[in-house]
C-alpha cells in the first residue's frame, strides 16, 4: 500500500533519525560483521543514550531474551541454512529448539517431511548468501551516505544557531538600557548643593564659637534654600538635640549623609526625619516638626499659653497626615507616598500664610477644635478613650450598631486598643473624617472594609442585606415608610454599576463618584433620608461643575465650628447674666461707697455743729486760743 506524501516524508524523517543514532549504527555494523563472517545475528537491546533503563520511543522494541540452553535461530532475513545433524531425531526428522520462557526449554517442534523436501540445497543457499551480502553492503553504503548528509545538515544548523546566539548576546551587551527607577530621586546635573552647603557653613561661622543654637536655624535653613519649617529637622539631624547646638563638622556630616545620596525633596525629608537605616516615616517621626510649628508659627501663638493642648493638636495633625498620605494603610509613610501627596507643598505654604486656619489640609486649628470637642463630648470619663456605647451616642445614635461592632472588631484599623473595646483619639480622627466625607479615597476604603464581612474584596448582596436590615428596623420604629431591600438593591446597583453583576468591588465604588450615597444607605439613617429628599439630579450637577468646591469635610468643619463658637458665646453670656443677677458691678459698688461716705460726712458735720466746745478736749484742733 502506497503511503501518502506527507506520511511518507514523516516516515523517511523518522528512519533517518533512527539511522543517525550512534547506538543504531553500532548495532548495524555488528550485524554486518556477523553476516560477513557467516555468524548468526544477535539482536541487542537498543536503549536511549540519555537513559539506560528506559527504552527510547524512536527505536523498535528489543527481542525477547533467549534461553541459555537453546540454540540460536538463524537470521530471518538471511537464506535458510541446512540444519545440523545433531539436531535430527532418531526417526530422521530434524528438531530445533525454539526460544521459550525460562520455565520450559525442553519443548521441541518437529518439521514435516514435505517441509524438509522443499528446503533448498546447499549450493543454492551459498549463492543466495553471496547475493544477500552484496545487498547488505550496498544497503550499508546507502545508509552511510544518508547518515553523512543528515549529520552534516544538523551540524550546519547548530553552527548557525550558535552564530545567531553570539550575535544576539553581542547586540544586548552593546545596547545600554537607561535607568528608569530612582528610589531617592533622579540626579540633577547642575546641582547647587555644594554652594548651599558653603553658605550654611558661612552662617554657622558668623556665630560665636562657631556654635549654632536652635534660634539660629532659621537663617541657616534659608541659606540652604530649604523650607523654613525644616529647621527643626536640620537641627535634630545634625545632633543638636544631644549637644544643644551644632557645629560646622556636625552639619557637614549630616549634609553628606542626607543631601548627597538623595536628589528630591521627598527623599531628603524622609532621610532627615526617619530613624537611622529606615526609608519610611512613623508617627513619632513627625513630633519634632509639628512641635516646632506650634512653637514658631504666628497663627498658633495663643497655644503657647496652653501647653496642655500641644500634644492634642500634634496628635490630630499627625493622624490627618497619615489619613491622607499613607495610602497603603501600613502605618509607615514611604518616599513614594510622600511624593504623591501634597504634604510638602502644604509645608511650604505654611511658611507664607500667617493664618493657620487657611491651611485646610492638615494644620487648621478650627478643624482640630471641632474634632477634639466632638471627642470630648463622647469621652465622659475623659481618659482619652471611648467605648462602643460612647461611639453609639455620636450624632444622636445615627450610626448603625452593626457598623460600630465592625469598627471595634479591628477589621478596619489594626489598633491594639480596639481589640480591648476602646477607641483612641487618633482612631477617632480617622472615624470622624471618614464619616463626614465619604467621597475621600481613604473614607471609601474605610467603609468598604466595614461592609466586606468575609474579606473577599467584594460586597455581595448578602452583606448589603445584613446592614440594611437594621436601617429598616429603625424606619419602622420611627413610623417611616420603609423601602424594601429588593428596591433598595436595584437602586444601589444602578447607582454603582458594578462590572460584575451583583458584586461591588472597591474600584466600582471609587469610579461611581457617589460612594457617599451608597454607604449612607446602609450606615447612617439621617443622611440616607436627606439623600432621599434631595433633588436626584443635584449630585450629577455637582460632579459636572468645573468649579472647585470645598470638600464635605471642610463644609462640616466650618459649620460645626460656628455652632461650637456660638454655643460657647451663649454660655459665656449666660454666666455674665447670672452674675448680674446676684453680684453688683464694680461701678455700682463705687457709687454705693461714695454715697455711704457722703452720708457719713454729712452726719459728722451736723454733730459738730450741735456739740459744745470742751476746753479739755485736746483731740480737737480748735483749742480756744
Amino acid at each position: 500500500m502506497a503511503l501518502k506524501p506527507l506520511l511518507k516524508s514523516k516516515v523517511d524523517e523518522l528512519f533517518a533519525r533512527w539511522l543517525s543514532d550512534p547506538e543504531t549504527q553500532l548495532n548495524l555494523k555488528e550485524n554486518l560483521r556477523q553476516l560477513c563472517q557467516g555468524e548468526s545475528i544477535t539482536l541487542q537491546h537498543l536503549t536511549s543514550p540519555k537513559s539506560s533503563s528506559k527504552q527510547s520511543p524512536r527505536l523498535r522494541p528489543s527481542s525477547p531474551p533467549y534461553s541459555p540452553n537453546s540454540t540460536k535461530l538463524p537470521n530471518p532475513r538471511s537464506p535458510r541454512r541446512a540444519l545440523s545433524n545433531k539436531n535430527k531425531a532418531n526417526n530422521g526428522s530434524p528438531r530445533i529448539n525454539l526460544p521459550n520462557s525460562s520455565k520450559d526449554t525442553s519443548k521441541k517442534v518437529t518439521l514435516s517431511q514435505d517441509h524438509i523436501d522443499s528446503t533448498p540445497s546447499n549450493e543454492t543457499l551459498v549463492e543466495s548468501e553471496k547475493e544477500n551480502n552484496k545487498n547488505v553492503i550496498s544497503y550499508q553504503t546507502g545508509t552511510s551516505s544518508v547518515q553523512t548528509s543528515v549529520s552534516g545538515g544538523r551540524e550546519t544548523e547548530k553552527a548557525k544557531r550558535r552564530e545567531n546566539k553570539a550575535q544576539i548576546s553581542n547586540n544586548l551587551n552593546n545596547v545600554k538600557v537607561p535607568q528608569f527607577y530612582y528610589p531617592y530621586g533622579k540626579p540633577v546635573i547642575n546641582s547647587n548643593r555644594d554652594e548651599h552647603l558653603q553658605k550654611a557653613l558661612q552662617e554657622i561661622g558668623k556665630l560665636e564659637d562657631g556654635k549654632a543654637y536652635k534660634q539660629h536655624m532659621k537663617s541657616i535653613t534659608k541659606a540652604c534654600d530649604l523650607p523654613m519649617y525644616w529647621k527643626a529637622l536640620l537641627f535634630h539631624g545634625s545632633g543638636g538635640e544631644k549637644q544643644g547646638y551644632i557645629t560646622k563638622d556636625s552639619f557637614t556630616a549630616m549634609w553628606k549623609r542626607v543631601f548627597l545620596p538623595c536628589h528630591d525633596e521627598a527623599a531628603r525629608f524622609v532621610k532627615l526625619a526617619a530613624k537611622p537605616d529606615c526609608n519610611y516615616l512613623e508617627e513619632d517621626d513627625f513630633f519634632i516638626l509639628i512641635q516646632d510649628i506650634v512653637d514658631s508659627h504666628p497663627g498658633l501663638t495663643f497655644l503657647q499659653e496652653a501647653p496642655e493642648f500641644h500634644s492634642r493638636y500634634i496628635n490630630t495633625v499627625i493622624a490627618r497626615i497619615f489619613y491622607s498620605v499613607n495610602r497603603s494603610w501600613s502605618g509607615r509613610v514611604t518616599i513614594s507616598e510622600l511624593r504623591k501627596s501634597s504634604f510638602l507643598q502644604t509645608l511650604c505654604v505654611l511658611e507664607q500664610e500667617d493664618d493657620i486656619n487657611q491651611i485646610m489640609d492638615f494644620f487648621s486649628y478650627e478643624h482640630f477644635y471641632v474634632i477634639y470637642c466632638k471627642f470630648w463630648e463622647l469621652d465622659k470619663d475623659h481618659d482619652l478613650y471611648i467605648s462602643r456605647e460612647d461611639l453609639a451616642r455620636h450624632n444622636d445614635h445615627a450610626i448603625s450598631a452593626k457598623v460600630i461592632d465592625r469598627i471595634f472588631s479591628g477589621s478596619v484599623i489594626k489598633g491594639s486598643s480596639l481589640k480591648e473595646g476602646r477607641m483612641s483619639y487618633p482612631e477617632f480622627v480617622w472615624f470622624l473624617m471618614s464619616e463626614e466625607d465619604k467621597k475621600h479615597p481613604t473614607s471609601i476604603e474605610y467603609w468598604f472594609r466595614c461592609m466586606d464581612l468575609d474579606g473577599d474584596g467584594v460586597i455581595s448582596m448578602y452583606e448589603m442585606e445584613y446592614f440594611y436590615d437594621e436601617q429598616m428596623q429603625k424606619m419602622e420604629s420611627l413610623g417611616i415608610e420603609k423601602l424594601p431591600f429588593e428596591d433598595c438593591l436595584c437602586q444601589m446597583l444602578d447607582l454603582v454599576r458594578p462590572k460584575v453583576s451583583g458584586k461591588i468591588t472597591l474600584a466600582d465604588l471609587k469610579n461611581c463618584k457617589m460612594a457617599n450615597i451608597f454607604f449612607d444607605t446602609f450606615f447612617n439613617l439621617d443622611k440616607f433620608l436627606d439623600h432621599e429628599q434631595r433633588d436626584p439630579f443635584a449630585n450629577a450637577r455637582d460632579f459636572d461643575s468645573d468649579v472647585s468646591e470645598p470638600s464635605d469635610w471642610e463644609k462640616y468643619a466650618a459649620e460645626e465650628y460656628e455652632i461650637l463658637v456660638a454655643e460657647e458665646g451663649s454660655n459665656d453670656q449666660e454666666e455674665i447674666q447670672y452674675e448680674d443677677d446676684f453680684e453688683p458691678d464694680d461701678e455700682d459698688l463705687i457709687q454705693q461707697e461714695l454715697k455711704r461716705v457722703q452720708q457719713s460726712n454729712n452726719a459728722q458735720f451736723l454733730d459738730s455743729n450741735n456739740k459744745e466746745d470742751d476746753i479739755y478736749d485736746f483731740s480737737s484742733n480748735n483749742l480756744g486760743y
